[in-house]
């Protein structure tokens, strides 16, 4: 059990490395590796809600060095060998799946990492990490670009040509925590009617390159939908659909499960450094970039439900 892990196929060629000159970095006679074994890892419930809002995440690795060496990027829950033993500094990066695309796994540039700066590492036994991480200060490298969570206002507004806006709600259907009561929804009938929402501030930051730049947002819905960057240049407003999010219910007329996503909008921005502003738009119009291959899951004569909630932009200049 102990030697059963996960390590993805970048770290594979740097970990037998390791193990090649590991009677070198053993003292005395020991062979034998430690283990450690992480679970889970979460944001810290105590963050300032009014600065980075709700704690929710979806961590899906870790991502490991010891004495600032990498050791691995680890699918959680995960036991995972370090060839090492005595005190040593472990450090623990929070990763996510970009864009929800499990290919596409990343550390997240927000979360700062758990360190543990002195660990005793005891060969053939496990050591359990239970990582609890918290955003990076804002200022001094990393900026908030927007939030909303619905609890006091709705700066989500419907773009020309959509046929209906977003509400607030509250009760058994919003999103809760300690702070929060109430969630984004909007409803369309069973038939060819769209929505288009988008910020209803005009975001100007991006005057030079960007290092990261995210989009947060937990979301509840029983049809699939556009993420997308809106911006001005040259003259023209230009829409560009950049994720296509897929539903979270497809059985129950009243969505029940809300899902995380992490949306990289950095690489469009990059793209687009002299525009005169940018916009985030969310759009249930399919049409305006098909995905072939992909049922449709519109069904006939059936509501269509989207549920938007903590919805966060964090980006890092470079």
């Amino acid at each position: 059990m102990y030697r059963k892990f996960t390590l993805y196929a970048f770290f594979v060629l740097a970990v037998f490395s390791v193990v090649f000159v590991s009677c070198r970095k053993f003292e005395g006679s020991q062979t034998i590796p430690a283990y450690i074994h992480i679970e889970s890892i979460v944001v810290d419930s105590l963050t300032d809600y009014f600065t980075y809002g709700a704690t929710t995440s979806k961590i899906t690795d870790a991502w490991v060095y010891v004495d600032d060496d990498p050791v691995g990027c680890f699918e959680l829950p995960a036991t995972f060998p370090v060839l090492k033993h005595g005190p040593h500094k472990v450090t623990v990066y929070g990763g996510i799946m970009s864009n929800g695309i499990a290919a596409a796994r990343a550390s997240y540039p927000f979360y700062k990492p758990q360190i543990y700066e002195s660990l005793n590492l005891v060969e053939d036994s496990i050591i359990n990490l239970q990582p609890v991480l918290n955003y990076y200060p804002i200022g001094g490298g990393v900026e908030k670009g927007w939030m909303e969570d619905f609890e006091t206002a709705n700066t989500l507004l419907p773009v020309a040509g959509s046929d209906t806006s977003i509400i607030r709600i509250n009760g058994s259907e919003a999103w809760h925590s300690s702070n929060s009561f109430y969630s984004g929804k909007i409803v369309l009938p069973p038939d060819s009617l769209d929505f288009t929402v988008a910020t209803a501030d005009e975001y100007s930051f991006h005057t030079g390159y960007l290092q990261y730049c995210m989009v947060e947002m937990d979301y509840n819905c029983n049809d699939a939908f556009f993420v997308g960057v809106m911006y001005y240049k040259n003259y023209q407003l230009v829409k560009h659909p950049l994720l296509r999010i897929q539903p979270t219910d497809t059985v129950n007329d009243m969505p029940q499960r809300w899902n995380k996503i992490y949306v990289n909008i950095g690489p469009i921005m990059n793209e687009n450094v002299t525009a005169s502003y940018f916009k985030i738009y969310f759009t249930s119009d399919l049409s305006v970039a098909p995905v072939y291959g992909e049922p449709d899951y519109v069904q006939a004569n059936k509501h269509r439900y989207y549920y938007f909630d903590n919805l966060k932009l964090f980006y890092r200049p470079q």
